[in-house]
């Protein structure tokens, strides 16, 4: 078994959050909550990346279709009329496209993040995936106010600043995707100690 104050997460600052100047404060909200940054880069993701990060498999365009779909439907709007078909994997394919344009249109910063339950606090603290729906004191919650539907009748992606691990399966396929492992490295926090008791 894996030890659990070892669990590894990946967090990426989306353009939005590297524009907006935020990539400092991000990661100051993980450190002060005890996790460790073990890899951190600045790159211009390639498309090549982006495709295999966001995966043209089915059951990935199908949920974010179907989000997208509810998102219209509460709002009174017409999918079929704004995207051209009310299926969900073809409006899923649609958002994905959008996703790898908005990632691809700018620098972002990829992060490996290491401490206990990782995945999970690393959720919490980035807050929920619409900002409009995100708690205050959550990243998402402070400093990020879009909603699917101006995403939606815009034909662009929510901008929430961050993608975070949704599960410990997803985390390590995108760590391993998005670093070598020589670029993941092992040290030891001053107050590991204080947080671990050893």
């Amino acid at each position: 078994m894996q030890d659990p104050r070892r669990e590894r997460t990946l967090v990426v600052v989306k353009p939005d959050g590297v524009q907006r100047g935020l990539v400092g404060e991000i990661l100051a909200r993980f450190e002060r909550a005890g996790l460790k940054v073990v890899a951190l880069k600045m790159l211009r993701a390639p498309r090549e990346l982006l495709e295999r990060h966001y995966p043209a498999e089915e059951d990935f365009l199908r949920t974010i279709g179907g989000k997208t779909k509810e998102a219209f439907e509460a709002y009174g709007l017409d999918v079929r009329e704004r995207m051209g078909t009310e299926d969900p994997v073809e409006v899923g394919r649609q958002v994905r496209g959008w996703l790898i344009e908005f990632m691809a249109s700018g620098p972002v910063v990829a992060a490996v993040l290491e401490g206990v339950h990782a995945v999970s606090a690393v959720r919490k603290l980035v807050g929920k995936t619409l900002p409009i729906f995100a708690e205050p004191g959550t990243i998402r919650g402070d400093w990020s106010t879009d909603s699917p539907t101006l995403a939606n009748l815009e034909q662009r992606p929510v901008r929430n600043l961050v993608h975070a691990s949704g599960t410990l399966e997803e985390a390590e396929f995108e760590v391993r995707l998005w670093f070598r492992e020589e670029e993941i490295h092992s040290y030891r926090r001053a107050d590991e100690g204080a947080l671990f008791g050893s």
